[in-house]
């Protein structure tokens, strides 16, 4: 599951997982993405801090690696704490940057990537709620 939420005026989109994390969120997103398809680009923000649960196996996360950014040249930040899901972010990090993509940053605070992007936490505005997981 996750929330989606927006700062319009730095370009900023913030994606706050929690609970279990499984290729159903991905597929949430995947259409999130074909919805916006042709949109402004932004940077992204993963937050996975509230993740309780993790069912993504290494080959599905090495998948994902292999399918190219949505938004070329803009930031992406992993907001991660836990040691098992930081393996599988940099497994994905290290396929994208093996591809020749811009691979992301992985954080261990939501103020770093708030802080990278020169935003706050007050500058965001929810846009939806997505219950996949």
């Amino acid at each position: 599951m996750f929330d989606v939420d927006i700062c319009q005026e730095r370009r900023v989109i913030l994606f706050r997982f929690h609970g279990l994390l499984s290729p159903r969120d991905f597929d949430a997103l995947d259409k999130l993405a074909a919805e916006n398809k042709g949109a402004v680009p932004y940077d992204s923000i993963f937050d996975l801090t509230a993740i309780e649960r993790v069912d993504l196996a290494t080959n599905y996360v090495a998948a994902r690696g292999d399918l190219p950014q949505a938004h070329k040249d803009r930031e992406r930040i992993y907001v991660v704490q836990q040691d098992d899901l930081k393996l599988l972010v940099r497994l994905y990090a290290a396929y994208q940057e093996n591809k020749g993509w811009r691979p992301p940053l992985v954080v261990a605070t939501l103020d770093e990537a708030l802080n990278r992007l020169g935003v706050n936490a007050s500058d965001f505005a929810r846009y939806r709620s997505t219950r996949a997981g």
